[in-house]
């Protein structure tokens, strides 16, 4: 078995000598990572406010890990993909800056420290239970694209909580992440596409709904505009308004998708 592989050591090495002008490349097959995920949590000690009530913080996280792979790649997108677990933390706690040497722990303990202190403050105030829950997961593991999810949701008091989805999408064989530019060949005609299928669901979630489809209920009475969220997925592309972001918060989020059929006259081959 030794010999066989010195064998073919000696025939690469050669080929090589023999056309110095060509390059061999190993490709990052979806079949070599697996998927496998950090998770942390932390609740504060119940306090029992003048009213009698149970308030307590809790803060939770789990996300995303690749294994596997291309190790260089791998740890690029796991970098990135923690840096966005940070960040959206840290929007929405202001005690804690988000850095690159942050830790989870530390912007978990400083939104629970911001609660302890406007607990202090208030103690003649009626004070809630503040809570912070952020999860993720992947969307697509392929050859070419390496697609994720992660979601929050928060309650730091007030009529209802906040909540959000962010999609990252890499290049499986750089851990680049794509733009928009990337996936589709023509961005004003993926505009249109978009717009003709977001009306077309939106009409028929307000007929399940019972209710009339009003378009100036969208979009702030501004023209149509993409989602900041879009994710490459095995079907198709993955559009995502988070509340606020295309209606009010009463519609919650809005999504639908585009097929890589409707697709196909601009959908570049580098993410199919």
């Amino acid at each position: 078995m030794k010999k066989l592989l010195l064998l073919f050591a000696s025939v690469v090495v050669l080929a090589a000598c023999q056309n110095k002008t060509k390059t061999t490349t190993t490709e990052t097959t979806s079949a070599e990572i697996k998927v496998d995920s950090v998770t942390y949590s932390l609740e504060t000690p119940p306090k029992i406010t003048k009213d009698g009530d149970t308030v307590f913080t809790t803060f939770s996280v789990k996300y995303p890990k690749l294994v596997g792979g291309n190790e260089t790649v791998i740890s690029k997108i796991n970098a990135q993909i923690e840096q966005l677990v940070k960040d959206q933390t840290f929007s929405m706690n202001d005690t804690v800056q988000t850095t690159k040497t942050a830790t989870i722990e530390s912007l978990a303990e400083g939104f629970v420290r911001e609660f302890e202190d406007l607990a202090a403050e208030n103690e003649d105030r009626p004070l809630m239970s503040w809570d912070y829950d952020g999860s993720g997961d992947t969307l697509l593991i392929s050859s070419k694209v390496i697609s994720i999810y992660y979601q929050v949701y928060s309650f730091t008091g007030g009529a209802h909580g906040n909540s959000s989805i962010t999609y990252m999408n890499f290049n499986a064989q750089t851990g680049d992440l794509l733009k928009l530019t990337d996936m589709v060949s023509d961005t004003i005609s993926l505009k249109k596409m978009a717009e003709l299928k977001f009306e077309k669901t939106q009409k028929e979630f307000a007929k399940d709904n019972d209710f009339e489809y009003d378009r100036t209920s969208y979009f702030w009475e501004k023209p149509f505009y993409l989602p900041a969220n879009i994710a490459v997925t095995k079907t198709g592309l993955l559009f995502m308004y988070n509340p606020y972001e295309a209606a009010a918060y009463a519609l919650g989020s809005i999504s639908f998708e585009l097929t890589w059929q409707e697709l196909s006259t601009i959908a570049k081959t580098e993410i199919r």
